[in-house]
């Protein structure tokens, strides 16, 4: 998988999955077999989550939401 394909795949994820509808990547880096990827999804103050993807799977593994 491309970085573009992993991007595609974690919008997909905010989108149907966590219910994010406005998000901002921020970074995406390849560690080894897994894409990190951190968007900011706040609409007013900076609300940063993180999206891990398997590059074998595509599978979203791991999601991180700030806590309040």
């Amino acid at each position: 998988m491309d970085t573009e394909e992993a991007v595609e795949r974690a919008v997909r994820f905010l989108e149907e999955k966590a219910g994010y509808y406005t998000h901002r990547l921020v970074s995406v880096r390849l560690d080894k077999d897994r894409w990190h990827l951190e968007f900011d999804v706040g609409a007013l103050l900076k609300e940063i989550v993180k999206i891990v993807i398997d590059d074998k799977t595509g599978r979203v593994v791991e999601f991180e939401r700030p806590e309040y």
